[in-house]
């Protein structure tokens, strides 16, 4: 009886052994969101003599919103802290010559916080690769322009051979100087979206449509980086993420 007992309850421990549900698997996915924890692979581009350079720890918001709280920094932008471009005579330029791809050029969304310290004219213009180049050819590249033509103006130079005062990007904005904006801007080979503080100011549909640089000196940012002109532009909180499948289609497009 007793060596009875004992095969029955080895019998029924297999069993609840087998019908115990496996633990699941540890996922080591990578952050949906990479944030640049150092501005070392951003190098400052020959555009004059009085062109400036420089990474500070922190520089303060003299000029802040009322009723506005603003969040914590993530600890990898405040790692980095924050790349300062100092009014050139015109430009003040970086770009990224890291070894690393940055971008997924089949869509891909960039958001980094500006505040214009000095100046009138755009102080975080932000140069950046559309779609993947054909082999052999070089990136087509547009810049979105923060506050240019005087201040006001955004948008993206150039569609259509039209700079961004003219084309289907222009917007006016006021950016007032020693404030923070967060802008975020959406890119796919079929549709380019600018947001400022998470409200939408376009959304271009880019399908066959050329898409060119201004022929300036900003196209030493090509084809990522960031420029003043004749004004100073603090840079933070630089983060990058892919784009989910459909994210991000024209409005004609069929759900």
């Amino acid at each position: 009886m007793t060596r009875f007992l004992l095969s029955l309850f080895c019998f029924s421990a297999c069993i609840a052994c087998e019908e115990k549900p496996a633990a699941p698997a540890v996922s080591e996915k990578a952050p949906a969101v990479f944030t640049v924890s150092d501005w070392a692979d951003w190098k400052k581009q020959d555009t004059g003599p009085e062109a400036k350079v420089e990474v500070k720890p922190d520089v303060a918001e003299t000029n802040p919103p009322e009723g506005v709280k603003r969040l914590d920094l993530p600890a990898e932008a405040k790692k980095a802290g924050v790349l300062v471009l100092g009014a050139g005579q015109p430009f003040s330029a970086v770009k990224y010559e890291g070894k690393a791809d940055l971008l997924p050029r089949e869509g891909y969304e960039i958001a980094w916080d500006a505040m214009r310290l000095e100046g009138s004219d755009f102080f975080s213009a932000l140069t950046f690769p559309v779609g993947k180049a054909e082999e052999g050819k070089p990136d087509k590249c547009v810049t979105l322009v923060t506050g240019g033509w005087g201040g006001w103006v955004l948008g993206v130079s150039s569609i259509g051979h039209q700079f961004a005062s003219e084309n289907e990007s222009t917007r006016s904005y006021e950016f007032k100087t020693g404030r923070w904006y967060r802008f975020t801007l959406q890119v796919t080979p079929e549709v380019i979206r600018c947001l400022i503080d998470g409200k939408e100011q376009f959304k271009v549909d880019i399908r066959d449509k050329a898409l060119t640089m201004h022929p300036s000196e900003i196209q030493r940012c090509i084809p990522l980086g960031f420029a003043s002109y004749e004004s100073a532009g603090a840079i933070r909180n630089l983060q990058i993420r892919k784009l989910a499948a459909g994210e991000l289609k024209p409005d004609d497009t069929e759900p």
